[in-house]
C-alpha cells in the first residue's frame, strides 16, 4: 500500500511537498488554516533562484518550472549597489556559468501555480491544526474543527510560528522567534516613466541603518522592499502612514528609489518585522514527525533563498520516503537521515544570510564607509565565492540519499 503524507501549511513548501509526494506515487492531503483565497495572497514578490528551480524541471514533467519562466522575469545581471547608486558589487548569470539565475515572481502567482499544480482535493482549507499522536502503524492528527486524517507521516510546513513544532515540544504555540532588529515594507509597482537602469534586472541600495532593493517580477511588475533598523512592533502612523515614513527613511537616496516610492499607493505597502530562529542542528522532528522550510530553519529575507530552502526540503525529503517505497525502510530513521542531510546547508544559509544582513544594516558612519569600500575593492570573482555555493544543488530522484542537499 502507498505511503501517505499529511501536510500541515499551503505556503511554498507544502505545495512544493504535495506537488512531490504525487510525482512519487505516493498519497498526500494537505491541510491549512487559512481559507483559499488568503492562502493564495502574499505581499510584495519572491526569488526563485535556480538551486530550487531544478526542482521544478523534475516535478510535474516540467511544467511549473515553465510556468514560473512564463509568469516571472529571469533573474540576470544586478547586485549591491551604495546609496549614491555606486556600484559595489555585480553579480551575473555567467558565475556558475548559466544564462539566468531563476525567475523572480509575485508570491501570489506563485501560490497559484503551485496550487494548480495539485488535484482537486488534495488542499483542505480553514482547518487548523491542533496536535497529533503516534499509533503502532501510522499517525492521527487533529484539527480545531473535530477534523481527524491519518497518515504514514506527518510534515510541518506552517512557518516561523509552527503548530507542528510547537506540538513536538509539548507546548500549546511557539516561543517568540529571534527579532532581527529591523522592520521590512515590500510591495510592487509598475515600472512606467522611472528612471531605472535597464542593465539590471535587481538592485539593493545600501544607506545608514537603511537599504532598499527592487527586482523584476515579470508583466512590466517590480517588487521592492525597504529595511529600516527600528525597534519591534512599530507603526508608520506618527509619520502619516508607510509611505511617508518610507519617503523621510529614503530621502537620501540617489535615483531611481526617490521615484519608485513616490509612485506607490499606500494601501499597496506591506510592513512587518523580520525574525529568524537558531538552526535546531541535525534532528528537527521525532517519531514519524518533520519539519520543512520556515518551519525548521526560518532565516532573514537577505539572500532570497528562504523559499528555495524549502523548495529543497520538499524535495529531499519525498525523495528518501521513496526509498521505502521501492527497497523498504523505517519512516522514522529515513526522516532523521533527512534531517540530518539538509542541517549543514540549511545553517550555512542561516548564517550568511544574518552576515549580509548585518552588513547592509551597519548604522554607523565609519561603518557604512568601510563596507562600501570594502566591496567596491573587492574583485568580483572573490565577491562571487560568497554566494557560488548556493547554486551547487543538484537534484536527482536516484537513490543516492541526498549527498548533495
Amino acid at each position: 500500500m502507498a505511503l501517505k503524507a499529511i501536510i500541515i501549511g499551503g505556503g511554498i513548501g507544502g505545495l512544493t511537498c504535495a506537488r512531490a509526494f504525487l510525482d512519487a506515487g505516493m498519497q498526500v492531503e494537505l491541510y491549512e488554516k487559512r481559507d483559499l483565497d488568503s492562502m493564495l495572497s502574499g505581499p510584495g514578490g519572491i526569488f526563485i533562484q535556480r538551486n530550487a528551480m531544478r526542482v521544478y524541471e523534475l516535478l510535474w514533467q516540467g511544467k511549473i518550472q515553465e510556468q514560473l519562466y512564463q509568469q516571472g522575469a529571469k533573474i540576470l545581471s544586478g547586485g549591491f549597489f551604495s546609496k549614491q547608486a555606486k556600484p559595489l558589487y555585480i553579480n551575473v548569470p555567467e558565475f556558475v556559468k548559466l544564462a539566468d539565475l531563476g525567475i523572480c515572481i509575485l508570491r501570489p502567482e506563485l501560490q497559484r501555480i503551485l496550487y494548480n499544480a495539485l488535484p482537486e482535493g488534495t488542499v483542505k482549507n480553514q482547518a487548523a491544526f491542533t496536535n497529533f499522536s503516534e499509533t503502532s502503524d501510522g499517525i492521527r492528527v487533529s484539527f480545531a474543527d473535530g477534523r481527524e486524517a491519518w497518515g504514514d507521516v506527518l510534515i510541518g510546513a506552517d512557518g516561523l510560528y509552527s503548530q507542528v513544532r510547537a506540538r513536538l515540544n509539548g507546548n500549546e504555540k511557539m516561543a517568540a522567534p529571534v527579532y532581527s532588529g529591523m522592520c521590512c515594507w515590500r510591495g510592487w509597482f509598475y515600472k512606467n516613466n522611472l528612471p531605472l537602469d535597464e542593465r539590471y534586472s535587481w538592485g539593493e541600495f545600501w544607506g545608514r541603518g537603511n537599504r532598499f532593493g527592487y527586482f523584476d517580477v515579470g508583466g512590466g511588475r517590480l517588487a521592492f522592499y525597504g529595511f529600516s533598523n527600528t525597534p519591534a512592533s512599530g507603526n508608520d502612523r506618527a509619520m502619516g502612514g508607510a509611505k511617508k515614513a518610507m519617503q523621510a527613511i529614503f530621502s537620501s537616496y540617489a535615483q531611481p528609489i526617490p521615484a519608485i516610492i513616490e509612485t506607490l499607493q499606500e494601501e499597496g505597502i506591506y510592513r512587518d518585522d523580520i525574525f529568524d530562529r537558531e538552526p535546531l542542528g541535525m534532528q528537527w522532528g521525532r517519531g514519524r514527525v518533520t519539519l520543512i522550510g520556515d518551519a525548521a530553519h526560518p532565516v532573514q529575507p537577505n539572500l532570497g533563498q528562504g523559499g528555495c530552502m524549502a523548495i529543497e526540503d520538499a524535495f529531499e525529503l519525498v525523495k528518501l520516503l521513496r526509498i521505502r517505497a521501492e527497497k523498504g525502510g523505517d519512516i522514522p530513521a529515513l526522516l532523521r537521515q533527512f534531517e540530518a542531510s539538509r542541517s549543514k546547508r540549511v545553517a550555512q544559509v542561516f548564517t550568511t544570510s544574518r552576515q549580509v544582513g548585518s552588513l547592509g544594516q551597519t548604522d554607523s558612519a565609519f561603518g557604512c564607509f568601510l563596507r562600501d569600500s570594502i566591496y567596491w575593492l573587492t574583485p568580483t570573482w572573490l565577491g562571487d565565492l560568497q554566494f557560488k555555493w548556493l547554486f551547487d544543488y543538484q537534484p536527482t530522484w536516484g537513490l543516492e540519499d541526498g549527498k548533495k542537499s
